[in-house]
């Protein structure tokens, strides 16, 4: 990826369906150009798009969903096995690689703790080379994928991309049954084309687009970019788990949530109650970064610290072992909860 490349993903992530010729005067490189180059970028497997229901803030409690992060332990030499095993589940979101005494941490999804509970403990258990499990039940998310940006495009670009039009003003409070097919039909990609998703629902293009452009600014809808971060540059993974004073966790999540490096940061019911992901282009500078978190966070005491060597699952999207993307489950989460986003 070139300097090009990353300016039209990081666009994407700001305004994913905006039109070439809407970011050929933004990014400044001509319409035709910039469709061919994120064909390629798609095609190449190092960038893919989602699109995902959450739960409105307002929402029913009962349907608002729980999110859990489980540790896995596995048998010498069964990692492998245990992932293409555990990878098609759609309520397995998201499947990382991890140095330390664990060689897997996942991202569940369902209804309920109950429903966390039976699955690990009746499935995920039982998957032959699994050793051990060990689930911390999620809080408040204060970032996670949907809001982490490349950071490559200045601050005239970014107003530009946010003044594009917006077609959604008239988002109903909740998602109708169409809403929710539509979020099916740009699961995988949010780019995909109003005619194939009609196409495939059976409704009109004029209705699928109008359904598109009204998710795209509810609060009930997420849409997120992604790319195979370890072979464009960001060769350092590092999930850090802190023991917070309870009165500070919001301040030190929503603090953390503000440092370029964070990926995902997110409370959790156990005695390390704040976690976060930091991506880095080199693992010299966890250094710094960790002398900087500790004088803006004193008393965020760091209980552990792992490698995150390969991820194999992002959100649906399973990669294959180089990071690139290669194939798509759709996820089943009854709706991701409202805090499934960052809060600052």
């Amino acid at each position: 990826m070139d300097e090009v490349d990353f300016a039209l993903v990081n666009a994407l992530q700001i305004s994913p369906r905006a039109g070439w010729s809407q970011l050929e005067a933004i990014v400044g490189v001509d319409a035709t150009t910039l469709s061919r180059r994120w064909s390629r970028l798609v095609d190449s497997g190092l960038v893919w798009s989602s699109c995902f229901a959450v739960t409105p803030p307002e929402g029913p409690r009962r349907s608002s969903g729980v999110i859990a992060l489980v540790e896995v332990s596995c048998v010498a030499g069964e990692r492998e096995n245990v992932l293409d095993r555990i990878a098609p589940n759609p309520s397995v979101l998201t499947i990382e690689c991890t140095s330390g005494s664990r060689e897997l941490i996942l991202t569940l999804s369902f209804l309920s703790v109950a429903e966390v509970d039976r699955y690990v403990a009746t499935e995920l258990a039982t998957v032959p080379g699994v050793l051990a499990t060990r689930t911390h039940f999620t809080r408040t998310f204060f970032k996670e994928g949907t809001s982490w940006r490349l950071g490559v495009l200045n601050q005239s670009q970014i107003r530009a991309l946010n003044a594009l039009p917006a077609s959604g003003i008239d988002a109903p409070a909740r998602p109708t049954p169409l809403h929710e097919q539509v979020i099916n039909g740009l699961a995988g990609d949010v780019r995909r084309s109003a005619t194939s998703i009609a196409d495939e629902i059976g409704k009109s293009v004029a209705t699928v687009t109008r359904a598109i452009g009204q998710l795209l600014y509810a609060p009930w809808a997420r849409t997120r970019v992604d790319l195979a971060h370890n072979v464009v540059g960001y060769n350092a993974s590092v999930m850090v788990w802190f023991s917070v004073p309870h009165h500070q966790l919001e301040t030190v999540g929503a603090g953390l949530a503000l440092l370029p490096e964070t990926r995902m940061c997110c409370s959790v019911i156990n005695s390390a109650n704040l976690t976060a992901v930091l991506w880095m282009r080199d693992l010299l500078e966890f250094d710094t970064l960790e002398a900087k978190i500790a004088r803006a966070f004193p008393t965020a005491q760091i209980e552990d610290r792992w490698m995150l060597p390969r991820f194999a699952k992002r959100l649906g999207h399973i990669l294959a072992p180089t990071g690139r993307h290669a194939k798509f489950v759709l996820p089943n989460p009854p709706a991701l909860p409202s805090n499934w986003h960052d809060l600052p």
